[in-house]
């Protein structure tokens, strides 16, 4: 997302909530914080608390983010006005001599600063993110600490055990050098209010900026309720839903006197729920098969005609319009995504390129199961799930993608596919479980993911890991486009 001279908007409100889907980041970029910014930068806060129903905590969230916008802004005109007087920041005795007459002098002329501050570059940036069960909010500004401002920070965080209330804080102590100190400690005593301490909140440096992160973990209740809501989901996938149209081609071939079976693997293959079906049988006979190759050598082409059936009674055949989101074409390219990845970039797992692939297929299971459900289905599960106390909004978080990595694990497992791939699903569909160069596979098929969604315009470049893009040597948002364009005339 960009600046914006306006009030949130439905657009924004959406793009936050595919964020939310994605879990991907929201960055808001500006150089001179005018108010209206600021008001922006607080709704999209309180827009993605709301989405997230953490919304206990936005009233006490809001004056930190006031508080550590206002001192990143101040950080960037400290950096201009100290070099418009030649002085060191790094120096002890020059810090102190500007310190004296910074905060009167640029108040004064406060709009001449701002405006040095954007030539130069210098930048406030405001992030969020759901990652896994947290929210991780970030302030960045381009302007490193110096040694003193470092020492102060650690001064004011030690000393925040000492007091209990604001009010404590505010008559006990009011630091007249900067005013910043009083704020962090405060800032502090909010996170206690919403029952956070002071791990939640970290002031670190990079090579490029100075990142002030809070890290919120999601309501307990609600993530309690997803997990239930997951439960109760996977009893009502007792059918495997498969498109008509796709069912109708595979059964014409399956007829022919002399089978083609190329264009029959190829048929499968493409289809997430048809290599399910597939994966079912075969694990019937061998529960470890895991690759749709071996899967047809244990049934047997001519024995397929059994399974890809109408009249089979694990299957739910749907009109292929019922497909609104295009799930299983979307199933199918980011398994070839993958699979060209691996190939490619020859990324090392414990996996061969045909597993895969198979893994990328069946990365987003749970989503197409459940906008696939039935009418009936789905009022079993809202019966079932009210019953628990789960509200609607609890059960419409597994459209977050919240737990669908232990629904897609559950699913697999009452579907008699292989452990080796049902187990996985718990530790991929996140990457923030994998240690960083680690779980290359869960890099693999996030990058494959995002990608996809790129392609279609849910989301942009800047919030795609960009530890990740490195790894596959994307540097820039044409090479993306390259890749993708390249992998799609192929596909």
């Amino acid at each position: 997302m960009t600046n914006s001279e306006n009030e949130l908007e439905s657009v924004d409100i959406e793009k936050i909530r595919q964020a939310i889907k994605l879990h991907t980041p929201i960055e808001i970029t500006t150089y001179t914080l005018p108010r209206n910014m600021e008001i922006y930068i607080q709704q999209i806060m309180d827009t993605f608390l709301t989405e997230c129903h953490q919304t206990h905590m936005i009233g006490f969230l809001n004056f930190c983010l006031d508080e550590l916008l206002t001192n990143s802004k101040k950080a960037n005109t400290k950096r201009i006005y100290f070099k418009q007087h030649n002085l060191d920041l790094n120096d002890t005795e020059d810090y102190e001599k500007g310190m004296k007459t910074f905060k009167e002098d640029t108040l004064n002329n406060i709009d001449y600063y701002l405006t040095e501050q954007k030539k130069a570059g210098l930048y406030i940036k405001f992030e969020i993110q759901l990652i896994e069960d947290f929210i991780k909010i970030e302030i960045k500004n381009n302007a490193l600490l110096c040694p003193m401002e470092e020492d102060r920070i650690r001064e004011k965080l030690k000393s925040a055990e000492n007091y209990s209330t604001e009010r404590d804080a505010l008559e006990r102590l009011l630091d007249q050098t900067e005013g910043a100190g009083l704020g962090i400690i405060i800032i502090i005593l909010m996170l206690q209010k919403i029952g956070l301490t002071i791990e939640n909140y970290k002031v670190f440096t990079t090579d490029t900026d100075t990142v002030t992160q809070i890290i919120l973990p999601l309501n307990t209740e609600v993530k309690t309720g997803i997990e239930t809501a997951c439960l109760e989901c996977v009893k009502t996938q007792t059918e495997i839903p498969v498109l008509e149209e796709a069912l109708e081609e595979l059964t014409q071939e399956l007829s022919k006197p002399v089978l083609n079976k190329k264009k029959i693997t190829a048929l499968i293959s493409k289809d997430v729920t048809f290599t399910c079906l597939l994966l079912k049988h075969a694990s019937v006979k061998e529960s470890n098969c895991s690759k749709i190759s071996t899967a047809l050598e244990i049934i047997g082409f001519e024995n397929l005609k059994k399974i890809y059936t109408k009249n089979n009674a694990e299957l739910r055949v749907i009109k292929t319009a019922e497909d609104k989101n295009g799930r299983w074409e979307q199933a199918h390219s980011i398994a070839f995504y993958a699979y060209n990845l691996a190939k490619n970039f020859n990324i090392e797992t414990d996996f061969d390129d045909e597993e895969i692939y198979l893994i990328g297929l069946l990365h987003n299971l749970e989503n197409l199961l459940l906008e696939t459900a039935t009418p009936e289905q789905k009022k079993i599960l809202m019966s079932s799930i009210q019953e628990k106390g789960i509200t609607e909004k609890d059960f419409n978080l597994l459209h977050y993608e919240h737990c669908c990595s232990a629904a897609e694990c559950l699913i697999g497992k009452a579907w008699g596919l292989p452990k080796k791939l049902t187990d996985l699903a718990l530790c991929i569909n996140h990457i923030e479980k994998a240690s960083e160069g680690g779980n290359k596979l869960a890099y693999l098929l996030y990058l494959a993911e995002m990608m996809q969604h790129y392609k279609n315009r849910e989301m942009e470049f800047y919030q795609i890991d960009e530890y990740i893009c490195k790894m596959f040597e994307i540097d820039s948002e044409e090479k993306l486009n390259l890749i993708i364009n390249r992998l799609e005339k192929a596909l």
